[in-house]
């Protein structure tokens, strides 16, 4: 019977309301600079969970564009600052305070993001809730993102060091809003959570649990008991 002993949160539309101001900023940029249009639905089905860096990458190569290294740089500058502009203040998500209160009371918490640090920690702060995260592992933290599961690794192994104790991948949950975002909790070893935020629940089937609301998860210890209840991945995959 598994034990839930950590949790590890992503943050852009997961706990942030923020992935329509990362969309707008992307396309600002995309238009301005080089007339090439994203769309929304192009966003959601093939780019979202990416961070900044891989995001432009396979845009452009999708496009067939080619850019010099400096000016690719420049994407990046030029979409960090429009983010910058226009997400004052991303709204938390239904529940997802509530979720996180409660649960650190239980367990060690961290975050794994593709979003940078000054995108996160300001928003954290300004909620009252960057205390519950003694670890915040962002994009410029790691040197692969999302779908790869670098990030949930890095974040795990951190909670290990301030513990002291070894948290097994099994042990640990990840709560997600992407298709990418969940298959990257799933090939770290974890258990994966889906909030259906940013995609129907008909696309998030890979994750362990799928609800409409982090408000679904807030009792700490209905989360415990229905995580006790998972098969092991072993009984899984046989």
């Amino acid at each position: 019977m598994p034990e839930l002993k950590a949790i590890i949160f992503d943050f852009d539309g997961t706990i942030a309301d923020s992935e329509p101001l990362h969309l707008a900023a992307f396309q600002a940029v995309l238009s301005e600079e080089l007339d090439l249009d994203l769309t929304e639905e192009e966003y959601a089905e093939r780019y979202l969970a990416f961070d900044d860096r891989l995001l432009f990458t396979h845009v452009l190569n999708d496009r067939g564009v080619a850019v010099e290294a400096d000016r690719f740089e420049q994407l990046l500058e030029l979409k960090e600052a429009r983010y910058q502009e226009i997400a004052l203040a991303p709204q938390i998500l239904p529940g997802a305070a509530e979720m996180i209160r409660a649960a650190a009371a239980h367990w060690p918490l961290a975050i794994a993001s593709g979003a940078l640090g000054h995108e996160v920690r300001p928003v954290l702060e300004r909620v009252g809730l960057v205390d519950c995260f003694p670890i915040i592992v962002t994009a410029e933290m790691v040197s692969r993102g999302k779908p790869d599961p670098e990030s949930f690794l890095t974040a795990l192994a951190r909670i290990n060091e301030g513990l002291g104790l070894p948290v097994p991948g099994a042990s640990c949950l990840v709560v997600e809003d992407s298709v990418a975002g969940v298959r990257s909790g799933n090939a770290a070893g974890m258990r994966t959570l889906a909030v259906t935020t940013s995609y129907p629940a008909d696309k998030l089937t890979e994750a362990d649990r799928v609800v409409d609301s982090l408000e679904e998860t807030v009792d700490p210890g209905g989360l415990a008991a229905w995580f006790a209840a998972l098969p092991s991945a072993s009984s899984q995959s046989g």
